[in-house]
């Protein structure tokens, strides 16, 4: 007990909660801290309800986190736990009982005194019981408990009319709801047959942040509103030309359900305003169309990217960027702090200079670089630069060792050339505090590699992803000079998980994980030699 007093008031609540709703009632009472923790307004916000009503078999109306409010009396209303699983069934088999049940939830909603700021709500139509629902929502949803909500998810399986109905009377009555998110399964309504989407009107004077998934709103007034995350489809455009004077963060999906995707629409828009862009190109799947290729779209894209003067945080997460879109980039943007392209197509390997454009970038993430030439980054000066990464490239001069500042570095490599990569990292790059190399072949990693690893004097992390690494490989570094304190292994091949003289070597380290490794004996690497076998 008296450790525990010294915790941190957050650490405190991460505790708290992984107790049950009973055991925290138990909590509050054992001392004079632990009640002013558990009643706090701050704690409070950290709850969540959750209520899922789908059909499958395995739904269930559970209720993840209970408001303190209602611990502070025994002899308020009691919100059970977890309600029974497969209503659905239930409902078939027994309709009075199933029916009961969820009137004794609506009954100790309306009679409870909780307060939810975080509300989920997963449900369909395709139910016996969906009058039944939305009662419980209309309690739920009432006045008295509107003022305290934050945030609310409505997850939808199929069309559900009259439920976008009453949510969007009482979206008008919330008035802290800053979050909203309204995300409609498309792949669940082709399944059904479903094509209808439902009507959605937002009014809010509050809402700040909004998420909308295969949903386009009819009507949308909302003042206040800086942050939006949709989906790309015909209409959406419109949207978000309604809200582009206040809007400054847009994430952008590609919905690979529709057949035009109004990606042309997009980039036909003008938006001076943004800060934060993040555009993602979803996976197609069994359900997905053929997204059509518009011929005006490169010109549109380029010319897109050349009004974005104001962006602070850039995030390319599509299946490849062209060379003029990354130019258009740094000579525009030049006020980027992090900037992220997943997949950069590199005809001109100087195009790689106009980074130093961006004076105040801070993060760089250029994890797959395509270029027929070796690419430098020689004439690169970056020099606020503290998070570099760096998976697929050609430089065998390692030009980026320019970067003196950085704090962390992630960084991929052949087995063989490793050991120079590190000498050069230790030499140039002596700042550096996390480390995570990838090995790019299924070579055995030779134990010259971290020779001068220790010489990293404000190193703390290292990973290593993809090794073939042996019980000696860390056999010459020096001891004890070193500050690393974790070490992860990530999808390796192991002989061991405990390596000749670690903890010598590494007087400080304090953590060791694997993550997805495969562990090989000795009798079998002799045979996968044997039989000439590199991977087993």
């Amino acid at each position: 007990m008296s450790s525990f007093e010294f915790l941190p008031f957050e650490i405190s609540c991460m505790i708290f909660d992984y107790l049950s709703v009973s055991d925290l009632k138990n909590a509050s009472l054992t001392c004079r801290r632990w009640c002013h923790i558990i009643f706090s307004d701050s704690y409070i916000r950290r709850f969540m309800l959750r209520i899922n009503l789908h059909r499958s078999d395995q739904s269930k109306l559970a209720v993840v986190k209970a408001n303190a409010a209602s611990l502070s009396s025994p002899s308020r209303s009691r919100l059970p736990s977890s309600f029974p699983c497969s209503l659905y069934q239930r409902c078939r088999t027994a309709k009075g009982k199933s029916k009961c049940e969820l009137r004794q939830m609506s009954l100790v909603l309306r009679r409870s005194c909780r307060h939810y700021s975080n509300i989920t709500f997963m449900c369909d139509n395709r139910s016996e019981f969906t009058d039944n629902v939305f009662n419980v929502i209309l309690n739920l949803l009432r006045p008295s408990g509107l003022e305290r909500v934050e945030i609310l998810k409505i997850i939808l399986s199929s069309n559900l009319n009259v439920l976008v109905t009453i949510l969007n009377s009482a979206i008008r009555n919330m008035g802290r709801l800053k979050s909203f998110h309204l995300i409609y399964d498309p792949q669940r309504r082709l399944q059904c047959g479903d094509h209808v989407r439902p009507c959605v009107i937002i009014e809010s004077q509050t809402i700040t942040h909004i998420e909308l998934k295969s949903v386009i709103p009819e009507q949308i007034q909302l003042p206040k509103l800086e942050s939006l995350d949709v989906s790309l489809q015909p209409g959406i455009a419109t949207l978000i030309q309604s809200v582009s004077d206040s809007l400054t963060t847009l994430h952008l999906h590609l919905d690979c359900t529709s057949a035009n995707c109004g990606e042309e629409e997009i980039y036909s828009l003008t938006l001076d305003r943004l800060k934060v862009l993040k555009l993602t190109r979803g996976i197609m799947n069994e359900f997905s169309f053929p997204i059509p290729v518009s011929s005006n779209r490169p010109g549109l894209k380029l010319r897109f990217f050349r009004h974005l003067d104001r962006l602070e945080r850039l995030i390319l997460e599509e299946k490849y960027t062209a060379e003029n879109i990354f130019l258009a980039i740094c000579e525009t943007s030049r006020n980027l702090t992090e900037l992220k392209i997943d997949h950069l197509k590199v005809v001109n390997c100087t195009v790689l200079d106009k980074l130093s454009l961006l004076e105040n970038l801070k993060i760089l993430t250029l994890p797959n670089i395509y270029s027929s030439h070796e690419i430098s980054f020689h004439y690169v000066y970056l020099p606020k630069l503290e998070a570099l990464h760096l998976k697929i490239f050609k430089d065998s001069t390692h030009s980026f060792s320019k970067f003196v500042n950085l704090k962390r570095l992630t960084i991929g490599s052949y087995t063989s050339q490793t050991p120079e990569l590190i000498d050069v990292i230790s030499m140039h790059i002596q700042q550096l505090r996390e480390l995570r190399l990838f090995f790019l072949d299924y070579a055995d990693v030779p134990s010259r590699t971290f020779r001068k690893l220790t010489y990293l004097g404000q190193l703390h992390r290292l990973e290593l992803v993809n090794g073939h690494l042996r019980r000696s490989v860390f056999s010459r570094c020096p001891p004890g000079i070193s500050k690393l304190e974790q070490i992860m292994f990530s999808c390796c091949h192991l002989d061991t998980q405990h390596f000749d003289g670690l903890r010598e070597k590494f007087p400080r380290l304090r953590d060791v994980r694997f993550e997805k490794c495969e562990f090989v004996t000795l009798m079998d690497r002799s045979a996968a030699q044997q039989w000439g076998v590199d991977e087993l």
